[in-house]
């Protein structure tokens, strides 16, 4: 058309294509390009909002099929040489192990011939004593034959019901493996991503998780923490039957001196005869040289070892045998050495597990005293997870103060992140425990989840009381925080954010996203979430520099317990772990459904 004085130009106005969302801002003050809300989409094909992917089963290792539960099931009394008798239109059972029933229930009858109608199946019952109950949920008649079996049943507290912890895992003796390991009430399951096979992890006898737990592959080992309860360790290895065993716990056995029998060096070569306690990588120190020609006071790392001798790497002369040169393994200054001391979650670094100092370990086994210290933190020494150095391992924050520790992080060259609840902290040079030194980083912002601490490149993103928090080091790893949180385009959302359970958020990174799942108030269809599970995952995306979707599942059993990174080739990618028992993997179906 043609445009005279008085006519209207027409105006083109619209978004050519979406990076994310901002439901903070009004819809009509959005910059270009922003959604007003995002649920279950992608943006980051060509600028166009696309519905995400669905999320794919890959395993439920704690159900059986349609026999996952019967009822009545029978667990308990199974009795085989009751007689019946009909009284009066009932049916009286003696001989029968009624010691544990409840005064009136439901018993499963079987071999009972000669009655009208049938007494055999599922009764109701009365208990008349410990040896007696009586059915007579209906008019008997008739004499009663045969040898009767009753059976009872109850609820079984042993029996596979729930997750309460998971890790990832790479088997050392398979490159291409990879592995979910559950810590259920009642065994670990190891489940292979590739194909979805399950192997059961025995626990030790008598021993249940049956609280939160945290696990953690490190050393080619698979450790549970229980806060408060022994350590359960496993060695990784899949050959005959797989089981955790308990951390060694009580008192610690300090060293003692290894005198030894004989001792040479053989080019460059020292061998030890002694009766060994040492494994490869031990420290082991000179305190009599002897006739041998090193120096007291040196210390040496164990490279063989043997029940019998130990070995290790040495440029001096050779020397031929010798019996007067004595060594002992590092030794504890101060307090002394300690086992774990049953810690609620720990990290690797540095080849050193550090965890929270938060109880002390007694002489007895599995005894152990809270410290009423909830700021500290101890570390293992390298490479063995069971020495604690009670003095140069151990470090507190912000003592006296209205504070405690929440996660821990290793960052780069050496740094040691604590993240308190109002506090963050960083430990540095921690390969020498003696040289090691803490400085706060800033008391203006904490950490309120642990598992929602990720690093991307030189950031360290986390949930705090303000929202999702970005820190970003500059200038040698000086800590710089940004002015405002990474969620303010989304406040709306992080309002939302049940505060009673936000400590349970996990998050994860991956192809350029920023995973974190959370508490959200309500559900997919709008019903209320009192248990305060993870029902939702907000996303950022680092290539958009936005918040991308708002993702849940339209099914009120769905909740996150963890989310991990694992796989290999087209395998790899985020998977969802679900407390009640399955695997999920993330943006996997084309179709869009959810097979949870």
């Amino acid at each position: 058309r043609t445009y005279a004085g008085l006519d209207d130009r027409i105006s083109k106005d619209g978004d050519v294509g979406f990076i994310g969302f901002n439901n903070r801002m009004r819809p009509d003050q959005l910059p270009p390009n922003l959604l007003a809300d995002a649920q279950n989409i992608r943006t980051d094909r060509r600028g166009e909002a696309q519905v995400r992917k669905g999320l794919e089963l890959i395993v439920s290792p704690l159900s059986a099929g349609g026999e996952a539960l019967t009822l009545p099931f029978y667990l308990v009394a199974d009795d085989t040489s009751v007689t019946a008798t009909q009284t009066g239109g009932a049916v009286v059972l003696t001989n029968v192990t009624a010691t544990n029933f409840p005064s009136s229930g439901t018993v499963n009858v079987s071999g009972v011939s000669g009655l009208t109608p049938a007494v055999n199946g599922d009764r109701a019952f009365t208990k008349n004593s410990s040896t007696q109950i009586t059915i007579a949920d209906q008019t008997y008649s008739g004499t009663a034959s045969g040898t009767a079996t009753v059976k009872f049943g109850i609820l079984n507290d042993g029996a596979v019901n729930a997750i309460y912890g998971s890790c990832a895992f790479s088997d050392p003796n398979a490159s291409a493996s990879q592995y979910v390991i559950f810590a259920s009430n009642s065994k670990g399951v190891a489940v292979n991503i590739a194909n979805g096979t399950t192997t059961d992890i025995a626990y030790p006898a008598g021993v249940t998780v049956s609280d939160t737990a945290s696990m953690l592959q490190a050393f080619n080992k698979v450790f549970i923490f229980r806060d408060g309860k022994t350590a359960l360790e496993w060695d990784g290895s899949f050959s005959g039957t797989p089981a955790f065993t308990k951390v060694a716990s009580g008192t610690y056995t300090q060293p003692v001196n290894l005198a030894a029998t004989g001792f040479t060096i053989t080019n460059g070569l020292a061998t030890v005869t002694v009766s060994n306690t040492l494994a490869v990588g031990d420290t082991v120190n000179l305190i009599t040289a002897g006739g041998s020609t090193l120096a007291a006071g040196t210390s040496f790392t164990v490279s063989e070892a043997s029940s019998s001798a130990f070995k290790f790497f040495v440029n001096t002369d050779d020397v031929s045998n010798q019996t007067d040169v004595h060594f002992i393994k590092r030794v504890s200054v101060g307090l002394g050495f300690s086992h774990m001391p049953v810690p609620p979650y720990a990290v690797y670094h540095q080849r050193r597990l550090v965890m929270p100092f938060k109880f002390s370990v007694d002489a007895s086994t599995d005894s152990f005293t809270a410290r009423g210290i909830l700021d500290e933190v101890i570390a293992s020494d390298i490479l063995d997870t069971d020495t604690y150095d009670q003095i140069y391992a151990q470090y507190r924050f912000n003592a006296g103060e209205a504070d405690f520790n929440v996660g821990l992080h290793s960052f780069s060259e050496d740094n040691l992140m604590v993240f308190n609840r109002n506090s963050i902290h960083l430990v540095t040079n921690t390969t020498s425990l003696q040289a090691a030194s803490t400085r706060l980083l800033t008391n203006e912002v904490g950490c309120v989840a642990r598992q929602s601490i990720k690093q991307v490149g030189n950031q360290v993103i986390f949930l705090s009381d303000n929202g999702v928090y970005s820190t970003q080091f500059f200038d040698e790893y000086n800590l710089r925080g940004t002015e405002t949180p990474l969620s303010e385009a989304i406040n709306v959302t992080i309002k939302r954010i049940n505060k009673s359970h936000w400590d349970k958020s996990v998050a994860v990174y991956f192809d350029n996203r920023y995973f974190l799942a959370v508490p959200l108030d309500t559900f997919q269809d709008g019903s209320e979430n009192t248990n305060g599970v993870n029902n939702a995952i907000i996303i950022y995306n680092f290539l958009n520099k936005q918040w991308e979707s708002i993702d849940q599942v339209n099914d009120t059993d769905f909740h996150i317990s963890n989310l991990l990174v694992v796989g290999e080739g087209t395998a790899r990618g985020v998977y969802a772990v679900n407390d009640i028992g399955g695997v999920q993997k993330l943006d996997e179906r084309v179709d869009g459904v959810d097979r949870i």
